[in-house]
């Protein structure tokens, strides 16, 4: 009965043992396909990275291009052009500080004052006061902030792409007012 005993733990000890070497096998072989499949999600994922990059910096050229010609050619498009872009931008940028949970940097004074300026464009664009004090936010702050925070225009990043717009091209519909009404 005590040998009966003995073979019945050895038994069981080896089939433990054997059992945990399977295991361990199978567990290797799982983490050798699991990284075979995160190498390849992270080439994708660098490929589709690299191929919005390349988007970003296509339309942000072009984009500037076309606000140059139009600053230049009809300035009275300007503030129309704006507000199209302000429209755009904006709530992108919302998204996108949402999801990094940045969204309390939306209450900064910039954004305020670009609010103003949309208010002023479309609801009061005669108001003289009112352009004013649009005027020196536009020509002030926000003129200074680019130096201070050290907005690039780096076509490539969306970021600061909207960064830019943000601070500097406030200032043109205001600028193209001016010349407007010149």
């Amino acid at each position: 009965m005590a040998n009966q005993m003995k073979r019945l733990r050895d038994r069981s000890e080896e089939k433990v043992a054997k059992t945990k070497e399977m295991l361990s096998k199978q567990a290797g072989q799982s983490k050798q396909i699991l990284s075979k499949h995160a190498d390849k999600i992270a080439k994708r994922a660098e490929e589709h990275e690299r191929f919005i990059n390349k988007v970003t910096y296509l339309l942000s050229v072009l984009g500037f291009g076309t606000f140059c010609f139009l600053l230049g050619a009809r300035p009275q498009g300007v503030p129309y052009a704006y507000c199209l872009l302000s429209v755009i931008f904006v709530p992108l940028r919302w998204i996108y500080y949402r999801y990094k949970k940045w969204h309390y940097y939306l209450l900064d004074f910039c954004y305020y004052a670009n609010t103003l300026f949309l208010v002023m464009l479309l609801c009061f664009p005669r108001n003289e006061k009112f352009f004013m004090i649009c005027f020196s936010f536009a020509e002030g702050p926000l003129a200074w902030a680019l130096i201070v925070w050290r907005c690039s225009l780096a076509f490539n990043s969306f970021d600061k792409i909207v960064s830019v717009f943000i601070h500097l091209l406030s200032d043109c519909p205001m600028l193209g007012n001016c010349a407007i009404d010149a």
